[in-house]
């Protein structure tokens, strides 16, 4: 198996974007395989015979068929008559047999199917696997050992490999073994995804300077409350609100007194595990943002707003905006047509400083999901199901930008002197967004391999409106450098045991505290009376069994305790 590289590992971003890192002790060798592995028997490799070279095209000699569950977003159409499935199948020889799920409840269909073991498909391509599924049914057989295919077909896989220590280490379950292949998408922007949007326009208009401090953002959002910013002679504004993509309403606003990782919120401090929900400087924030609610600063809605109803309340026009800032990852929350002004009035909010001099940025690291590709027992032909798997990661290593559809329809190659979003002469220019409906793309629920270099080389015309372009200079201007001395990582590889306890801790103690930080903010819970209430409910969740299990997988794996 290719060597893997025992080093201290940095923070991934996971799925949606997160971290699962491992120390490998070098049990992926083939002795790790279990005996009964699919990829050393007698049929595999008569079937093998029709496989070409490992890393070449097509990758069967006569077709060959594998049925595959998908994930794609809803807005993409069928996939048998996808652009890029008869692509695909052309350029490999494969003929897919397509199951499908859609990436808004994937989860739960899948949970089920594996649950059920039921209609089986032989390749699981998905939005991620969590780690403890990965080694629960990697160990019951359902998922195979992919280290020996690896070895055997992964050209571009290991390249993959290379181009980080941490990737396979990241993978590597404690028994040795990889079950599941993952994605990597280095999105700069998403590496400070907490942000927040201001109306720049709305503060010209009032002669305010953009806020820097949690007390003159309190002052701005009730000038946009109280001065009729858009003009329609109506006190209909909405101070602030959030969008879907990491709008949490304190995910921003909450690393002005206490850095907040979101989901768990547990934090690291110096190589310790730290509740940060249980700290005097969370109750400040707290109370913060349920001043800004009590005083209409906060929309009375925001536990129901996403990206969709966003839109409609900042409108086409001026005039229509009732908007002064939304808390967002991104800009999905204005209509980015062509005729529409606000989309160019909001501009991100560089991390604001609290009452006792905290500021910071929410940062992740290195993009990585894991669990994205899995081949399972049902696969008659395993070896196939690996080349299939490798192909994904040459398309992207030998830059076949077809993987966002059609050259020509869907982007073209960029012209001599036309730069990406670093500045660095581009490669490619994206005539139409994966991010609409359209049947040309399988979009990002598989196990890419988007480098920095890959994001950065699309097109960036000057003076035209870019999104992209947007997040990238917005980062790197307001955010870089801002985050902690120390990331949590967003997951851990652990023993089935810890791992399918720590997993059930997590979801339960994040469905409380996210439930806790809406009824503090909108005062259903009272930030003083109810607060011994709060903590003595958290540990009886098992917040402290959390933290522990996590310290433990921490100590294991980035300090080799």
């Amino acid at each position: 198996m290719h060597k893997t590289t025992k080093m201290a590992l940095t923070l991934l971003l996971g799925v949606s974007l997160m971290l699962a890192a491992c120390s490998n002790n070098g049990g992926n060798s083939k002795e790790a395989a279990p005996s009964g592995s699919a990829s050393g028997s007698a049929e595999t490799k008569t079937e093998a015979s029709n496989l070409t070279p490992p890393g070449t095209f097509p990758i069967a000699k006569e077709t060959e068929t594998l049925k595959v569950w998908a994930s794609p977003p809803s807005w993409i159409g069928n996939l048998e008559d996808n652009w890029f499935t008869k692509y695909f199948e052309e350029k490999t020889n494969i003929k897919i047999e397509w199951v499908r799920a859609n990436m808004e409840d994937y989860r739960d269909k899948l949970n089920l199917m594996l649950a059920s073991q039921t209609d089986i498909p032989d390749v699981i391509m998905s939005w991620g696997i969590g780690n403890a599924q990965q080694i629960a049914y990697g160990s019951q057989g359902l998922f195979l050992p992919l280290n020996d295919l690896i070895e055997k077909y992964g050209v571009a896989t290991k390249q993959v490999f290379d181009y980080n220590p941490i990737i396979e280490s990241a993978i590597t379950a404690p028994d040795g073994n990889i079950y599941g292949l993952p994605s990597i998408n280095e999105c700069y922007h998403c590496t400070y995804s907490h942000k927040l949007w201001i109306n720049q326009q709305w503060l010209d208009k009032l002669k305010l300077d953009v806020p820097t401090t949690t007390e003159e953002f309190y002052q701005v959002l009730k000038a946009f409350k109280e001065k009729d910013p858009n003009g329609n002679g109506k006190a209909d504004e909405i101070p602030l609100t959030r969008g879907s993509w990491q709008g949490g309403i304190d995910f921003f606003l909450m690393n002005s007194f206490i850095y907040n990782e979101a989901g768990n919120r547990l934090m690291l401090q110096d190589d310790k595990v730290v509740q940060a929900p249980v700290q005097p400087e969370w109750q400040e924030g707290l109370r913060y943002l349920n001043k800004l609610y009590a005083e209409g600063l906060i929309d009375p809605e925001f536990l129901l707003q996403d990206d969709n109803k966003v839109k409609i309340l900042t409108g086409m026009s001026e005039a229509d905006n009732r908007v002064g800032a939304v808390a967002s990852g991104a800009m999905g929350f204005v209509d980015w047509s062509e005729g529409n002004p606000v989309k160019e009035h909001f501009v991100a909010l560089p991390p604001l400083t609290g009452p006792n001099g905290v500021s910071f940025a929410k940062q992740y690291a290195f993009g990585m999901g894991t669990g994205n590709f899995v081949i399972t027992k049902e696969a008659k032909n395993p070896d196939l199901a690996m080349r299939f798997a490798d192909a994904i990661y040459q398309m992207y290593l030998e830059g076949d930008y077809n993987l966002y559809g059609e050259e020509g329809d869907v982007w073209v190659k960029a012209k001599d002197g036309e730069v990406g979003l670093d500045g660095r002469p581009a490669k490619y220019n994206v005539l139409k967004s994966g991010e609409q409906p359209n049947n040309f793309t399988w979009s990002n629920g598989l196990n890419t391999f988007m480098t920095a270099e890959w994001r950065n080389a699309q097109v960036v015309t000057p003076g035209v409106w870019n999104h992209e372009k947007i997040l990238y200079d917005e980062t790197q201007n307001k955010y870089e450098g801002k985050g902690p001395k120390q990331q949590m990582p967003g997951s851990f590889m652990m023993p089935e045991d810890e791992a399918t306890e720590w997993e059930e801790l997590n979801n339960a103690v994040i469905k409380y505290l996210d439930e806790s930080v809406a009824k503090f903010v909108t005062g259903n819970l009272d930030i003083d009376k109810d607060w011994n209430t709060y903590l003595n409910n958290l540990e009886k969740i098992g917040y402290n069994r959390l933290t522990e299990l996590t310290q433990t997988a921490y100590d294991r794996q980035y300090k080799g305790k």
